[in-house]
């Protein structure tokens, strides 16, 4: 304590000390300064002064032009001379001599330009020559005596500072001799009250070393080393007990890190499964293209044969589900980077449903949705909000698992002011208090060992925080959970804009002869796809439009075509040998500008899309498999854009 108070008076008095110098420097500098200047002002108001009195003495007695001239110019040089004298910030007790001083210049050059001008009068001008004289001897007195003052007061801080260099040498040697005094003190009381109990802390720590940890010991009065004492004490207590149950412990973290393995094998599995399903998606795509559109064209030609209706409708309603299938699998698969889109947020939840509703009745559990009446328009990437929905429904069906048989998940969606809100509230068996505070961190899981990766609610979680939203969890133990996940709302585009809903597509009509005349009539439209069966069918499709189809397997021969015919539109595959698809729009965007906007691209598998980033959004995509309706209609929107005039008949 002594110590400290010591320290703390040292650093005051050496503060207090470099204060003073660095204010007295400060003074002296400015005292130096300001002599400098006065004496270099003086100086020069001096000699501008002299200049002057022996121009007037000359142009006085000579009377010349040449001398009154000169005269007045060292009167403005004078008079410049006074006016930086006199504007220099002197001392308050130097602004009387300052003021004399111009006050006596001013007469000079009054009186000496009067004699100057004439007439001469010889008892007059004595007079007035005999008060140059006087004015003269004035302003070499006040100019002494200006300076005088700046070097007596330059010599009283001179001996100031030589006070302080005394004062400074007195407190050094007060310093010093309080220093001595604190070292000796200082010894003797480091040594009765800190090497001592250094010496059993020592003695302690050798026991600990060698293996017993019931040690124990006086604790000092002091702060620290009671402190350090004590929390030695504390260590080997809590080392004891770590001791007991170390092994138990060890195999708890052995087992935990083998968790968090075959965790991160299973999240590889997932990445693998994802790649897997988007490959097998576009090779099942390419075939149910072909069947779903070859059964809408035998639909429409086999109207008058019921018996032939039945089994046509029934392939082409196999192949809308098998579609559907493997695009909720397709999308909840896809790894593409996120691409926001105004979408209906009911529509997600719709999606959700439709992938799994089937699944969760069959396993006794009651799937409840409400939508509000109004779509709720928010901008996000609609894969990945599905994939929230999917996890959070997914942990909701394994919390209902673990405590009943039959249970039931609500789902809802609405806007309230700002934002647009979805939930998903379950029956389950609730989440631990003191595990709420984690549910959101990575591998993290309250459930059995091989039931869950830990993955799932770290995910969404992130997904929504991409989306500038929260998501929040309320549990109550034996009760359930809601999670609920807010995001904004998307400015407002359109009131006729309405809500997306999941629809089949109709049966197509047979085209009759009168419908013909459109856009697509008399249009040439080329088709490239590496599959002959998808080439037939688009053939067959856009023929009784009243199109012209001409068709290539093979992308390496499309700058021969488009170069030999005059093509209204392209629709083209995107996976295909040599050229793909967005290599084929390049080359018609540099060679053929007119016809890049009536462009269509083919795939059947999105994620392959998405590579492409930017340059998918000038181009309009065409999903497979296709139906009918939605080709003609693509055909046609893409005709809209600019239709060709033709200065002769249709080829």
């Amino acid at each position: 304590m002594m110590q400290a108070a010591s320290s703390a008076l040292a650093l005051l008095l050496i503060s207090v000390v470099l204060y003073w110098n660095q204010t007295f420097d400060r003074r002296l500098e400015l005292s130096l300064t300001q002599l400098h200047t006065t004496l270099a002002l003086s100086s020069q108001l001096h000699a501008s002064h002299e200049a002057m009195a022996l121009a007037f003495w000359e142009g006085y007695f000579r009377n010349t032009k040449e001398r009154s001239s000169a005269f007045k110019e060292e009167s403005r040089e004078l008079t410049e001379s006074v006016d930086r004298f006199a504007a220099f910030p002197f001392p308050q007790e130097d602004r009387i001599l300052v003021d004399d001083l111009r006050r006596f210049e001013e007469s000079f050059q009054s009186l000496t330009a009067h004699l100057m001008a004439g007439p001469h009068n010889a008892k007059d001008d004595d007079r007035q020559l005999w008060e140059v004289n006087h004015i003269t001897g004035e302003i070499e007195r006040g100019l002494h005596r200006l300076e005088d003052t700046e070097i007596k007061r330059f010599q009283a801080l001179t001996a100031e500072r030589k006070f302080f260099a005394t004062g400074m040498a007195a407190l050094l040697i007060g310093f010093a001799v309080i220093a001595v005094g604190i070292s000796v003190w200082f010894r003797h009381a480091h040594k009765d009250h800190l090497w001592r109990h250094l010496e059993h802390l020592r003695h302690m720590v050798a026991e600990v070393r060698r293996g017993n940890l019931n040690v124990c010991g006086e604790i000092p009065e002091s702060l620290e080393l009671g402190s350090l004492t004590r929390a030695f004490l504390q260590m080997a207590l809590e080392l004891r007990e770590m001791r007991d149950s170390l092994e138990t412990k060890v195999r708890e973290r052995t087992a935990s890190l083998e968790l968090v393995q075959k965790e991160l094998l299973q999240a590889g599995k997932l990445a693998s499964l994802g790649e897997l399903v988007s490959g097998v998606a576009h090779e099942i795509n390419n075939p149910l293209t072909s069947i779903l559109g070859f059964s809408e064209v035998a639909i429409g030609r086999v109207e008058s044969k019921p018996e032939l209706q039945g089994p046509l409708r029934a392939i082409r309603e196999e192949a809308l589900r098998l579609r559907g299938l493997v695009a909720n699998l397709s999308a909840f698969a896809r790894r593409a980077p996120q691409r926001r889109s105004r979408i209906d947020l009911r529509r997600v939840l719709s999606r959700f449903v439709e992938f799994r509703d089937y699944q969760l009745r069959s396993n006794n559990i009651s799937l409840h949705v409400s939508f509000p009446a109004d779509p709720v328009w928010i901008l996000g990437d609609p894969d990945q909000l599905l994939q929230v929905v999917m996890n959070l429904a997914l942990n909701s069906e394994q919390a209902i698992k673990e405590c009943r048989e039959r249970g039931n998940i609500w789902l809802a969606c609405g806007a309230e002011g700002a934002v647009a809100w979805l939930s998903v509230k379950d029956n389950g068996t609730g989440i631990e208090p003191q595990a709420i505070e984690h549910i959101f961190d990575p591998f993290f899981t309250t459930k059995t060992v091989g039931k869950g990766t830990g993955l799932g609610l770290s995910v969404s979680h992130g997904i929504v925080q991409q989306h500038n939203g929260t998501i929040e969890v309320e549990s109550e133990r034996g009760k359930g959970s809601t999670f609920r996940a807010t995001l904004p709302l998307a400015p407002v585009e359109s009131p006729s804009m309405s809500v997306q809903k999941p629809v089949e597509a109709p049966v197509p009509a047979p085209v009759q002869p009168e419908k013909k005349a459109g856009l697509c009539h008399e249009r040439h439209l080329l088709v490239i796809d590496d599959e002959a069966d998808i080439l037939e069918m688009i053939t067959e499709a856009l023929e009784p439009l009243g199109c012209r189809v001409t068709t290539l397997q093979d992308s390496e021969q499309a700058t021969a075509a488009l170069a030999r015919e005059n093509i209204d539109a392209v629709l083209c595959d995107l996976k295909m040998p040599g050229r793909n698809g967005f290599e084929v729009y390049s080359l018609i965007r540099k060679q053929f500008p007119d016809l890049a906007d009536r462009f269509i691209l083919m795939t059947g598998n999105l994620a392959d899309a998405d590579r492409y980033g930017a340059d998918l959004d000038a181009i309009l995509v065409l999903p497979k498999p296709f139906t009918l309706a939605r080709l003609r209609e693509s055909v046609q929107e893409v005709l809209r854009k600019r239709a060709p005039v033709r200065t002769g008949p249709a080829v």
